[in-house]
């Protein structure tokens, strides 16, 4: 808004106003100091969260079978078989021979002239197993196109898939098993109405062979997990190869350094937000004591023995961070991988106890959310209280305004009339020493 208050008395009336609204901004201005520390203190706790939410997922991992107990597995001709492995599987090598591989039931139709040619009518099963589909052909669906999309639309489709190919000799109903082995040979039965649909067979209907260490298997399938516990391979061609299973400490070792890792960053975080935004917050100092706590104290195994944490190698040093000694947990792992496993992931192993600890301050109703709700519900208050501060501001800049207005122009009409006595005065002055 453009003013030019003062102009025709002369007073600095804008610097008036301006001193004058400078005092009245005082209680804005604490307003706004206060929002912007309950931001600061927002934006801390999402911070704080981050880091604790790290923490969190790597002692997850830690408390998690697969990572303490992983298994490393490696077949000696992955050309015959691959294999994986989960940390079911025993520490045990086995020698596995494959003798020949699962092939789906494929068969063809005789050639016609091209893909809308008319196969006929009538009805036609086509099973596998005890599942039949019925087709009926008719005038709306009797070409060999339409009997190609009436077999895969179908929602009883047994477990078929229709393909046309156009080769020599003319077009032909190609019908592929969905899955492999014996159990999947397709039968195609045509009824009178169609008795010049027949269909030959390409390729054979077959399970696959192999012996495990000299046992034996047939299977369905070229990808068998069910024989050997914790284990799926997965066949590729005919032959031998030598399965060979150790502990994955590579895996440990990797979910440990990142729990070392994440708890050092959680720490680092407490500590520059305890000297900044969050400087004498009581739940700082909880957070971090409640956690080295849980790190200090020996923990009860699942066979009631007791465990410390520098068993697996970690340990605080001088500063109070975690280190790492790898060479340690290599040494106990060898040792007694189940014993790592337990220290870890037991019921009230270092990892699930802090898992649900942290759980605490993450949860939808946790600590933490609590906090923030609080906040926001205070940042929300003051963002009212700011706006009807600031409109007594505008409306009190306003009176003044107005005030001053009226005072410049009286002080002004007064100058004037000021000016014209004294003028009078002073000729009256004069024509009285004539």
């Amino acid at each position: 808004m453009l003013t030019a208050a003062g102009v025709g008395s002369g007073l600095d009336i804008e610097s008036m106003i301006t001193q004058l609204m400078a005092l009245e901004r005082r209680p804005l201005e604490r307003l706004q100091q206060n929002k912007s520390d309950v931001q600061l203190h927002i934006s801390a706790n999402s911070q704080l969260k981050s880091a604790i939410a790290r923490f969190q997922a790597a002692a997850q991992a830690l408390g998690e079978r697969d990572t303490l107990g992983g298994v490393k597995a490696s077949s000696s001709d992955d050309d015959v078989l691959a294999l994986s492995a989960t940390a079911d599987a025993a520490l045990q090598d086995h020698t596995v021979q494959v003798l020949e591989l699962a092939a789906h039931h494929r068969l063809a139709s005789g050639a016609y002239a091209d893909d809308s040619a008319i196969v006929g009518s009538g009805t036609l099963d086509i099973a596998i197993g005890g599942n039949t589909l019925s087709l009926t052909l008719d005038d709306s669906n009797h070409t060999l196109a339409q009997l190609r999309d009436a077999i895969n639309a179908a929602p009883d489709n047994p477990g078929v898939t229709a393909s046309i190919i156009n080769v020599d000799g003319g077009s032909r109903l190609i019908l592929t098993a969905r899955d492999s082995g014996t159990a999947n040979a397709i039968t195609v039965t045509p009824d009178a109405g169609l008795a010049g649909f027949a269909v030959a067979e390409v390729d054979a209907a077959r399970d696959a062979r192999l012996t495990v260490d000299g046992f034996e298997v047939t299977r369905g399938a070229n990808t068998v997990s069910d024989v050997i516990a914790g284990v799926t391979m997965t066949l590729r061609a005919a032959g031998s190869a030598t399965l060979q299973f150790s502990a994955d400490a590579e895996l440990l070792n990797e979910a440990v350094t990142e729990f070392v890792a994440s708890y050092n960053g959680l720490r680092g975080n407490i500590k520059a937000l305890g000297q900044n935004a969050l400087k004498g917050d009581s739940m700082l100092l909880g957070l971090e004591r409640s956690i080295n706590q849980r790190l200090s104290t020996p923990v009860t195994l699942d066979d009631a023995g007791t465990g410390y944490l520098y068993e697996t190698g970690v340990s605080f040093n001088d500063q109070g961070d975690l280190q790492l000694d790898a060479a340690r947990l290599a040494s106990t792992v060898a040792a007694d991988p189940t014993r790592v496993s337990d220290l870890f992931g037991s019921a009230g192993g270092f990892a699930v106890q802090l898992d649900g600890f942290l759980q605490g301050y993450l949860a939808a109703d946790g600590i933490l959310d609590v906090r923030n709700d609080t906040l926001a519900s205070r940042d929300r208050s003051l963002d009212r209280q700011v706006s009807n501060v600031q409109f007594r501001l505008d409306k009190t800049e306003q009176r003044l305004r107005e005030q001053f207005t009226t005072l410049d122009t009286l002080l002004a009409r007064l100058t004037v009339t000021s000016d014209y006595l004294a003028q009078q005065l002073l000729s009256l002055s004069g024509n009285a020493n004539k």
